[in-house]
């Protein structure tokens, strides 16, 4: 089987608080991976990765790195949904590494557009989060099994897809999603597993104020369209996981569901073009 070119990116970020705004102090882009630094009022800076590969075949590699300085706000989105093309059956797997540093009385948001895998996609990823115990992490991470618009059916996965977080230099969260299957569209069918539905989601907040978040958020999820949605927190922490038809959808609860965890704030740049 021949060689296929493999496209290789890197990207950091270092931010600092200078005039009571988050500025950037270190970037880093290389290969396949830019960062853009859209205009947004207030203090939070805005970050938008973009891929201009055009999406994530089988072998390529992509690796980040963001630190937060102290009193630092940041919000890092994407341009767009990411894609996971098919593999061949002899390619090793897409291979997506990110590492946070989040300091004392610093903020870092995660809220890219999502993933959408396809039928015999191959993907390793890892996000691995180190901050200080005052700090605050807000992730979210959406997976979209093939296009429901396009009529597209995935069978065949090998993914492995996982999110460490330490407190403190404590550990409070490692999950991660294996999904190693040949019928991965009977798998969605069962209803302990997906129920039919195409689109899951799972967000983690990390903050001293997670409690208080907890009753406002249920008493949205407790609409109809949101049935598929749970939330619950504990040891300050959140976690919201869903499940929606398609991506359309999706991102029209989690449009409900955002404002409440940060603060009111209006949705990342690329969120509502």
């Amino acid at each position: 089987m021949p060689l296929l070119q493999r496209a290789y990116g890197r990207f950091g970020l270092e931010v600092r608080n200078g005039r009571s705004q988050t500025q950037c102090y270190g970037l880093e882009q290389e290969g396949c991976c830019r960062l853009l630094f859209p205009r947004v009022a207030g203090q939070q800076m805005e970050v938008v990765t973009v891929n201009i590969s055009g999406g994530i075949a089988a072998g390529d590699r992509i690796e980040g790195d963001l630190r937060c300085n102290p009193h630092t706000n940041l919000l890092v989105t994407s341009q767009a949904a990411e894609r996971i093309y098919r593999a061949r059956s002899n390619d090793p797997s897409a291979r997506i590494n990110v590492s946070c540093h989040i300091a004392e009385d610093a903020c870092l948001e995660w809220l890219p557009h999502g993933t959408i895998f396809f039928d015999g996609s191959r993907l390793q990823r890892k996000m691995t989060v180190e901050m200080a115990d005052n700090a605050r992490f807000l992730f979210l991470e959406s997976r979209f099994f093939g296009r429901v618009a396009s009529g597209e059916c995935v069978e065949q996965l090998h993914v492995r897809d996982g999110l460490s977080v330490r407190r403190d230099g404590r550990r409070i969260l490692e999950d991660t999603l294996k999904l190693e299957s040949d019928s991965v569209n009977v798998l969605l069918k069962d209803p302990a597993v997906a129920a039919g539905y195409r689109a899951v989601t799972t967000l983690v907040l990390v903050a001293s104020d997670v409690s208080s978040r907890l009753e406002p958020l249920r008493n949205v999820l407790a609409a109809e369209e949101c049935k598929g949605f749970a939330a619950s927190a504990w040891n300050g922490m959140l976690i919201v996981r869903g499940i929606a038809q398609d991506n359309w959808q999706l991102e029209v609860i989690l449009q409900r569901i955002l404002p409440i965890l940060r603060n009111g704030q209006s949705m990342p740049t690329t969120w509502r073009s």
